[in-house]
């Protein structure tokens, strides 16, 4: 038994030596655009687009470094702010599915070819989520049939905000504390990176420590479900991820530890693409704020989105 866990541990070693140095870097980059608070200036025009924000919350929610549970929060406070729910969508969608760090990650796990191709996913699927949503806003799919209660008024920043499963707590991060005592810009860009990397790293090991158990461990039929191009098998293969927590870097980190699969492209864009936004925390917060046709409406393109991305991509190689 201690054999295998000193060669599980041995095979995440060697591959923690080959990720860090596109890790340190995306880190790095990430923390550059917090502390010049791109994301948030581009994010407070969205509201004025109205419908053609579409195309703008597409580009920064592949662009932001906040995964699916950091978006909702954010998207919510936007709707009350009067964006229509089409490029609220969008961005609900594509800010899972690519960052910085999950990009140069990506390029060094897959290789810049199927990095870039899961950067085109993203966009696609922000369009993609965007687009079907305004269809379907005429059917009872607008903002006044949202919610299943009315949510209290205020701001989420606030301490004593109603909802909990909104509040946020970002004045309590390291970097903001940083930021309110010293207003030091290089410290406050440490300080972003240092959380930056804590979030990060724990999903890169874990995406390592899953692929280097189940090189070991996982049963020989999970290998034609891998390197299947068949269509059920995708679509079971991405309803079988639903349950589970995938962030893109976990997600390109599995894929990374595979490699003596041959792992169709189709399925890793199932992967790549239908594991971020279909996370289990995300699943949660819809079911406990959206009506249920909300809820089924954004599954419904996450799951269609994921099949044609993965699809196309198996076509078209």
């Amino acid at each position: 038994m201690r054999s295998e866990v000193f060669a599980i541990l041995q095979d995440v070693w060697t591959e923690i030596l080959e990720i860090w140095p596109y890790f340190l870097f995306g880190v790095a980059l990430e923390a550059w655009i917090r502390t010049k608070k791109w994301h948030v200036k581009i994010r407070k025009t969205l509201i004025r687009y109205g419908y053609a924000a579409i195309a703008v919350a597409t580009l920064l929610g592949v662009i932001s470094p906040l995964c699916a549970c950091g978006i909702l929060p954010l998207t919510i406070s936007l709707i009350l702010g009067g964006l229509p729910l089409a490029p609220a969508m969008s961005l609900l969608v594509a800010s899972p599915l690519m960052s910085p760090a999950g990009y140069l990650l990506a390029i060094k796990n897959l290789g810049l070819s199927t990095a870039s191709v899961e950067v085109a996913g993203g966009l696609f699927m922000g369009l993609y989520a965007g687009t079907l949503t305004h269809l379907l806003e005429t059917r009872g799919f607008d903002v006044k049939n949202l919610f299943r209660k009315a949510l209290p008024a205020g701001d989420f920043h606030d301490r004593d905000y109603p909802e909990e499963v909104l509040r946020c707590h970002c004045s309590e991060m390291f970097s903001k504390r940083v930021e309110a005592r010293t207003g030091n810009r290089v410290l406050v860009f440490l300080a972003k990176m240092w959380e930056g990397g804590e979030k990060v790293a724990k999903y890169v090991l874990l995406g390592l420590l899953v692929a280097a158990v189940a090189r070991r461990y996982v049963p020989d039929w999970i290998d034609p479900l891998l390197t299947s191009t068949q269509p059920l098998a995708l679509l079971g293969l991405a309803l079988a991820i639903v349950p589970l927590h995938i962030t893109q870097i976990t997600a390109s980190t599995i894929l990374f530890g595979f490699n003596n699969v041959a792992v169709s492209r189709a399925a890793q864009m199932v992967l790549l693409v239908g594991g971020p936004v279909t996370a289990l925390p995300v699943m949660g917060v819809f079911l406990t704020l959206f009506k249920p046709r909300v809820f089924l409406l954004y599954l419904g393109i996450c799951l269609s989105g994921t099949m044609l991305v993965a699809l196309a991509y198996q076509l078209l190689g």
